[in-house]
């Protein structure tokens, strides 16, 4: 999007302010977040949006001026998942897998959040404190998940070890994306599967089976 242009007004747009903006606006975040997922944060343009989400690119830029608007929309979404998924204690401790696997499967649904952190940064600046912020709240929420599991004993572990489980544990479900594109090939669902697996892996030694198991 050129630098200079002035936001299309609601005339100007093929959805004006109203019942369809909204309709329009999700639609561009859902159309954005696929192309992000699939090619790349930098290197998608509004204009390729735009064509995708079936609109022209003056509809797009009233609804997110700049493209940092629109990768700051994406990112509050991702905030709103993230902490909920994070605090999902689960109704059994025994379903701490289930609960890791969510996890993995937001990742992958926001994989471009993870795999081009450095451009989402670099177009949305006024997103670092709020990364920070997220990483934080979402490692104290899986940290509860985790020692509720130990007060019910599903997990046999103490507090120190827990402590550097957990976040040996973050590092690999961060990283894991950047390892598997050393090769150059794009990611698959085979590769979030591995990446899920060496987490699960990390906290097998520690579950605790029941008779009824």
């Amino acid at each position: 999007m050129a630098r200079g242009r002035r936001p299309a007004t609601p005339t100007e747009c093929e959805s004006p302010p109203g019942r369809a903006a909204p309709r329009t606006r999700n639609r561009i975040l859902t159309v954005s977040l696929a192309l992000f997922n699939t090619r790349g944060l930098g290197r998608v343009t509004t204009a390729e949006i735009a064509a995708a989400a079936g609109i022209r690119e003056g509809n797009l830029q009233y609804h997110f001026p700049r493209k940092s608007n629109l990768v700051e929309a994406m990112f509050a979404s991702f905030e709103v998942e993230a902490i909920a998924v994070a605090g999902r204690l689960p109704a059994d401790p025994a379903a701490l897998l289930a609960y890791q696997r969510a996890w993995f499967d937001l990742i992958w649904r926001y994989r471009c959040v993870y795999r081009d952190g450095i451009a989402m940064v670099e177009i949305a600046p006024a997103l670092r404190p709020r990364i920070h912020v997220l990483r934080a709240e979402t490692q104290a929420l899986a940290r509860g998940v985790f020692e509720a599991a130990v007060r019910a004993g599903r997990l046999r572990i103490g507090p120190e070890a827990l402590g550097r489980l957990i976040d040996n544990a973050w590092i690999v479900s961060s990283h894991w994306m950047s390892h598997r594109l050393q090769g150059g090939a794009a990611l698959t669902e085979a590769d979030r599967d591995w990446g899920f697996a060496q987490v699960r892996d990390l906290f097998a030694p520690y579950l605790v089976a029941r008779d009824s198991d």
